[in-house]
């Protein structure tokens, strides 16, 4: 099985925690690693060249490899931006199947902009086509509001992918839902298939040692957040609760101190991003830079210590698809703050491995963190904690679920002897 999986406008082995890299590049990573275990299959993952000192092809392992492709100026592009440059890379990836004389037997893309990509190569060639959103955008605008900046086009590709698309992988029970709520598709169309964890990176450590490793002062309560930092990320509610804990004079809390991971490299990354500016003028205005600790990103084998020398990951998002971050702190066994929405509320067991607030609210998150060390001692332990999620949510578990997916899709096609196309494609495709 030959698979063209298309990761347009980030490359999965791209360091994590900037705008465009996240938990799609752990995804991606992750289920490519393990969907190469099964015998005879193959993965080229297709992505955009950035950077002309990674342009032509990586091998990963002799089973899978990384293909760049033009698309655009080679450099960082705001993914918002790159909608403009679709057709060329769309061009260039036909070149190179053509010139290699590769056959695929199925496309598989990550986020819209991908499956705009993959709809072409699905036409010339008439093969199956499976998507992965990771965020959908009619979720992400209903979440964020007035602060919603995304591309014009997105919400109708988004449609327009959920029609031609032979099979949809979803990472909760609460997307599929509100597609079937918001889109009149069959739901068919629709395949959960949850995410997983890799228990081999994230494990405990000590925390004394992990604090010792990191230079945090073991008498501080720490509480962490990871990942991007941008508005649906709901950071800034971290930051607005230590304002209040400060301005009130909870004596409780008055050494708890928060660490963010994330955001780029703090001497180039953070000038351009405007959620991290808008943060660090709330911080200065109200002098609580000596609660926040903004460290930067850091590679996955480095987070281990972070979960690790945490009380607690706060996970503030608006919206999430699914949030592995969350899952990477309990394989860690450090229980987990989060926002009640969307699959978190399944994730977490109240009083048990975590606890929930209301979303964009950080006087319900100061309480639950009041909360939360005046209990900590009740929640489970940490070898609990971290056994929970692993026999739930495993890289294994997720690539055979994908895998069998992908068969029953080609012995459907081979059955058929044709590719999908809905009754309204002929208007819907003058829209890509």
């Amino acid at each position: 099985m030959n698979i063209c999986l298309i990761s347009y406008h980030s490359c999965p082995f791209s360091p994590l925690g900037f705008e465009s890299t996240g938990g799609m590049n752990v995804y991606i990573r992750e289920l490519s690693s393990e969907l190469s275990n099964f015998p005879n299959l193959n993965i080229d993952i297709f992505t955009r060249i950035q950077d002309r000192k990674l342009e032509g092809i990586r091998y990963i392992s002799d089973k899978v490899r990384i293909i760049h492709i033009k698309g655009g100026p080679a450099q960082y592009i705001d993914k918002k931006n790159l909608y403009k440059h679709i057709g060329e890379f769309s061009k260039r990836l036909l070149e190179f199947i053509s010139l290699n004389g590769i056959s695929y037997e199925i496309i598989y893309s990550h986020y819209w902009l991908s499956g705009l990509i993959g709809e072409k190569i699905k036409r010339k060639f008439k093969i199956p086509l499976v998507h992965n959103y990771h965020t959908l955008a009619f979720l992400k605008k209903k979440a964020i509001k007035r602060e919603y900046r995304e591309n014009p086009n997105r919400i109708k590709m988004e449609e327009f992918l959920l029609n031609v698309c032979d099979k949809i992988i979803l990472s909760s029970e609460n997307e599929k839902e509100n597609i079937l709520k918001e889109y009149k598709i069959p739901c068919w169309k629709l395949k959960i298939i949850y995410p997983g964890v890799n228990y081999k990176i994230f494990y405990s450590v000590d925390k004394l040692i992990a604090r010792k490793s990191l230079r945090i002062n073991h008498q501080n309560k720490i509480v962490l957040y990871v990942g991007r930092i941008e508005p649906v990320k709901g950071l800034f509610t971290i930051i607005k609760a230590l304002n209040i804990i400060k301005r009130e004079k909870i004596s409780e809390l008055e050494n708890l101190k928060l660490i963010v991971v994330g955001g780029g490299k703090r001497e180039s990354d953070f000038q351009r991003n405007s959620e991290i500016s808008k943060i660090m003028d709330f911080i200065n205005e109200n002098n609580i830079g000596d609660k926040v600790i903004f460290i930067g990103s850091r590679e996955q084998n480095d987070l281990r210590n972070y979960y690790s020398a945490s009380d607690a990951l706060i996970v503030p998002s608006l919206y999430e698809s699914f949030g592995l971050v969350t899952i990477e702190a309990l394989a860690c066994g450090t229980p987990v703050i989060a926002s009640k929405i969307g699959e978190l509320r399944k994730i977490i067991h109240e009083n048990k491995n975590g606890l929930y607030f209301t979303p964009d609210n950080p006087a319900s998150l100061v309480e639950t963190i009041l909360y939360f060390y005046k209990n900590r001692a009740s929640l489970w332990k940490r070898d609990k904690i971290r056994k929970d999620i692993i026999n739930k949510f495993t890289w294994e578990k997720t690539a055979e679920e994908t895998f069998n997916l992908f068969k029953k899709i080609l012995k459907i096609y081979k059955f058929e002897k044709r590719a999908y196309l809905p009754p309204n494609y002929n208007t819907m495709k003058s829209f890509c």
